[in-house]
Formats: C-alpha cells, sequence, structure tokens
C-alpha cells in the first residue's frame, strides 16, 4: 500500500508541474485577423464573455465578440470615421440605459491642432450606428480620464477643455458641463490620472492599501530608468526597480515621444503566478541598441536596503519563452483569454502594415496551487426590471473599490484590494473586472468588501460585505440601490481549475491502480482457497480408505 500511495502522489506531483511558461494561441483566436491596435476591453453584447476593442487603418473601430468556435474572436461590429483620426476608445454606458456605448478621442487628419474632439456613439441592441452619435461641443487638451464624479454610478468625462484652463466635468447621462477642480495649476500632458481609494473609505478620494507605482527615466533618453512606489504614510519615493543589467545589456524605458506611434511609459498591472503579488508588464529598449521588447516584472521579496520599508521589489522576467521572440514590441497587457481566472498576455508590436500593429496572445500555462477570486461590479441602475431585459453585464463601471481579508496557508491574516477601471487614457487597457490571487490558500474568503462612489455631501459609506466566498469563483455583483447596500446581490460562479482537474485525474489514477491491486489479491486469495479445498477433499478420501 505504502507503494501505491508513492506512485499516487508522484502521479499528481508530475501532472501538477506540467505546463508552466507562455503558449502562443494567436491564429486560435484570431485567424487572419490578428492586426491592428487593441484600444479597450468591454462586453459589449452582454453575453459575460470580454469583447475586444480594435483599431484599424487609424479611423476604422472593429468590435471582436467573443465566441465559442475557433477564432475565439471575430470582428462582428465595424465603425469607420471618414474624416479624423480616432486617438483612443472608452467603452461605456454614458446614458444609464444599461447598453453599451463608446466614446471616441479624434484628431483631424492634417493635425492642424493638438485639440482632442470627443464623440459618443449610443449603442442599442448590440450594434453602433453611425448617425446615433453626440459630438461634445467643446475640445479636450488631452484623452480625458472617464469617472464617477457624482456618484450615479453613470460615467463622467474629465479634463481641460479649450474654454478653461482648468479641469471640467461632463456628467454623464444630461451631458452637462461643470467646474471640476479649482486649480491653478496646469494639468500635464500626457496625464496620468485616476479614480481610486486610496485610504480605504470606499470613495474615490487600500496591507490591503493602494500603491502609487512610478516608472520613470533619470534623463531624456531613458539611458537610465527605475520604478517608484509611494502610498499613504509615506513621506518619499521608493524604489521598488532599479537594476535594468542583463549580462551585458542594459536595458529601459522607451521615451515618449509626441505623435500617435507613441506611447507614455506605462506599466499593465495583474497578478500573473496569483500569489497575491501584483505583477507587471512593461516595454523596455536595449539603451545600446535599437531592439524593444515586452518584459514581465515580477513581484518578489525584497532584497536590498533600498525597499527594505515596504517589503517587496520588482525583477525582471529576462528569458520568459514566446514573449521573448516578439521583436519591437510597443504594448503589452494581461487579459483573461479563457475566462478561467488566469490572466494571460495580450503584445502589439510593429512591422505589420503601415500603421497598424501585429496582435500576439500568449497563454500563460502558469500551473501551481494558487487560487484566485475574479470580482466584476456592474452598475446597478437596474436588476431585474432593465431595459430591454437585458442585464447590464458590459456597462465598463468606473470607481467601484474591492478589498478581501483571509488567512493564508501558514495562517497569518492576508489582505488585498484592487479599483475597477481607474484609468481610461493612454492605452491604460485596464480589464472591467478585478483578479485578485489569494496564493496557495485553499480557504474560504473570510471577508470581501465591494464599495461604489457616492454622491458630493453623502456621509454613510455605500459598502456591502460577503463572507466565505468560495475560491477560484466569480463574483458579479449588483449594487441596486445603490444607497441600500444590504440590498445588493451578488452571483457567483464557480470556475473549476486545471488544478482540480488534475487532482482529479490523478485520484481516479490512483483509485482504478488501488482496484487492480485489490483484485490482482482477491484472485491470488481464490486460487490459495480452491487449493487449500482440493487438498481437504483429497485428505477426506485418503482417510477414508
Amino acid at each position: 500500500m505504502g507503494r501505491c500511495y508513492l506512485f499516487g502522489l508522484s502521479l499528481l506531483l508530475g501532472l501538477l508541474r506540467a505546463g508552466r511558461g507562455l503558449q502562443n494561441v494567436t491564429a486560435q483566436l484570431f485567424g487572419a485577423e490578428a492586426f491592428g491596435t487593441l484600444v479597450a476591453f468591454g462586453d459589449f453584447n452582454s453575453d459575460k464573455q470580454t469583447d475586444l476593442f480594435v483599431l484599424r487603418g487609424g479611423n476604422e473601430l472593429l468590435i471582436f465578440l467573443a465566441d465559442q468556435k475557433e477564432p475565439y474572436f471575430k470582428p462582428k461590429v465595424k465603425l469607420s470615421i471618414n474624416q479624423d483620426v480616432i486617438t483612443s476608445v472608452v467603452p461605456g454606458d454614458y446614458d444609464g440605459d444599461s447598453q453599451m456605448d463608446v466614446l471616441l478621442t479624434t484628431q483631424p487628419q492634417n493635425h492642424v491642432t493638438d485639440e482632442l474632439s470627443v464623440i459618443i456613439f449610443w449603442g442599442r441592441n448590440q450594434t453602433l450606428d453611425y448617425n446615433r452619435k453626440t459630438v461634445l461641443n467643446k475640445t479636450f487638451h488631452d484623452e480625458p480620464l472617464i469617472m464617477d464624479f457624482n456618484g450615479d454610478l453613470i460615467p463622467d468625462v474629465f479634463g481641460v477643455t479649450n474654454e478653461s484652463d482648468r479641469p471640467q466635468i461632463l456628467i454623464g447621462r444630461n451631458l452637462s458641463w461643470h467646474p471640476a477642480l479649482d486649480t491653478k495649476n496646469k494639468m500635464y500632458i500626457p496625464h496620468s490620472h485616476a479614480f481610486i481609494d486610496l485610504n480605504r473609505d470606499f470613495t474615490a478620494d487600500g496591507d490591503g492599501q493602494t500603491e502609487h507605482l512610478l516608472p520613470a527615466c533619470a534623463d531624456v533618453i531613458c539611458q537610465k530608468s527605475a520604478i517608484y512606489l509611494s502610498k499613504p504614510g509615506l513621506n518619499q519615493w521608493i524604489p521598488v526597480l532599479q537594476d535594468f543589467r542583463n549580462k551585458d545589456a542594459v536595458w529601459g524605458f522607451v521615451p515618449y515621444e509626441n505623435n500617435q506611434s507613441s506611447v507614455p511609459i506605462t506599466l499593465h498591472i495583474g497578478d500573473y503566478n496569483m500569489d497575491g503579488y501584483p505583477d507587471a508588464l512593461a516595454i523596455l529598449r536595449n539603451t545600446s541598441g535599437s531592439n524593444q521588447q515586452a518584459f514581465l516584472l515580477e513581484n518578489v521579496p525584497c532584497n536590498n536596503a533600498s525597499c527594505r520599508n515596504i517589503h517587496r521589489m520588482f525583477k525582471v522576467y529576462w528569458e520568459l519563452s514566446d514573449l521573448n521572440q516578439i521583436k519591437d514590441a510597443v504594448l503589452a497587457t494581461f487579459f483573461d483569454i479563457y475566462e478561467d481566472g488566469i490572466l494571460d498576455i495580450i503584445v502589439l508590436s510593429k512591422g505589420y502594415f503601415k500603421s497598424d500593429f501585429a496582435i500576439h496572445t500568449l497563454k500563460n500555462n502558469f500551473e501551481a496551487d494558487a487560487y484566485f477570486v475574479k470580482v466584476i461590479v456592474l452598475s446597478g441602475l437596474c436588476s431585474n426590471d432593465c431595459p430591454s431585459k437585458i442585464t447590464p453585464f458590459g456597462v465598463n463601471q468606473p470607481g467601484p473599490y474591492i478589498m478581501y481579508t483571509t488567512v493564508d496557508a501558514n495562517g497569518y491574516l492576508k489582505n488585498g484590494s484592487a479599483g475597477q477601471l481607474s484609468q481610461s487614457a493612454h492605452f491604460a487597457l485596464q480589464l472591467p473586472y478585478s483578479v485578485l490571487g489569494l496564493g496557495r490558500s485553499a480557504n474560504f474568503l473570510d471577508h470581501l468588501y465591494v464599495g461604489i462612489p457616492r454622491p458630493l455631501g453623502e456621509k454613510s459609506i455605500r459598502k456591502q460585505e460577503w463572507t466565505a466566498i468560495i475560491p477560484n469563483s466569480q463574483l458579479i455583483v449588483i449594487p441596486y440601490p445603490h444607497n441600500v447596500p444590504r440590498s445588493w446581490s451578488a452571483k457567483l460562479y464557480l470556475t473549476p481549475s486545471n488544478i482540480v482537474l488534475l487532482t482529479a485525474i490523478a485520484l481516479i489514477g490512483v483509485c482504478v491502480f488501488i482496484l487492480a491491486i485489490i483484485g490482482i489479491l482477491h484472485w491470488q486469495e481464490k486460487k490459495a482457497d480452491d487449493r487449500e479445498k482440493r487438498q481437504e477433499a483429497h485428505r477426506f478420501h485418503f482417510d477414508a480408505m
């Protein structure tokens, strides 16, 4: 029996070790359509599957809807702008009808001005009609931030317009303009505005506390780069990555150039290995050459004096299978391709055709005994009485804040938090949901808190708590009505991981092996019984003589 146990254990461990690294699955996802500029994510047709918004040729928007058959993303919705160049795309429900609309910022093709026009195309029955649109009567100095300024869970538009040097806000639904910030300071271009809860009071003003990461260059051409961290209570910026040397080569961030093909220095955040510590993706360039690639920055324990106070740091994953093979990368972000709670990677690279980029999708084959919870917060404008009977799964709601507390595998208290869609400009490419890694703890989540923005002047915090949440599950929160958190509802969907499947296979294998041993032993025992009976019969006849 001891050998049987060892066999089962070795089989289980062998299966769990299988499949690490990345796998290029671009052909399965896009077929021959893997080109363009990925600009946003969102569930456009409310089927609980995330769709992709892709620009082509500068003036054409395609929405790739998720499908159950290969290729798994197909361009089903098309929108063309004839005279202007589209610079950014932000999906959202801007009129509160629980259907996804699409906001575009555009520039004239001849670039006679740097001002950005804003057009909102109103979604209806999961389509976009060129004639159903609103062109805002003001232009913006920079791409706007989409936020929930007045706490009604309808997205608003924040930015500096051509009519004032101070930021203004366009309130969603009624599209009225209001002053937003009384400041004499000029807004930086390109900006990195965010709408996030920093002090855990569940207003947009998270340990479980939100930190601020700042990728920076020490010089104009980024010969020396670093990433710094700050959070409430710290009066200085702490370096969490300064070593960009790989063998004899020194790498650094790609300097921003003020043109349409350049992307501001950006970190895209996601928990790649589900250990509960967010990792990052960054584009780095060889400072002594022209090659630029996407790299995974793993969140690891601090091993030097500079980050001792915060205990964590980033380490560059210099060698990572298929990711290293993508040259001239310009953008990299996380995306849960198969809706299984494991964050995969999408990379855009130069060299496809004219201004269009090539799209590369890499499946994350990371397998370990780590768990997650996936949370999406809807608008809560309706529950069971939504217009056209459409539950607003695809509204892309900015502002909600998620926080959890649980006990890790060693018995220590563990906290985590995330803000939903805190940024929207300059290829933020944030997902409309939060994936929170739980590490190796298979325990139930003790407490999961969800908060939403509240109107100015309201003192009561709009947050609700759920307890005993099953790991490896997706929670869809409907905060309806907004001001009665105890009435909010949540739909729980289990996502069986490969670990469960592999464990089941190993267990079945062990059981079959044990049954085979039992069968053999039973057969041998039966043979011995038959032999003994024959001997008894033979002895009886002999004694009778």
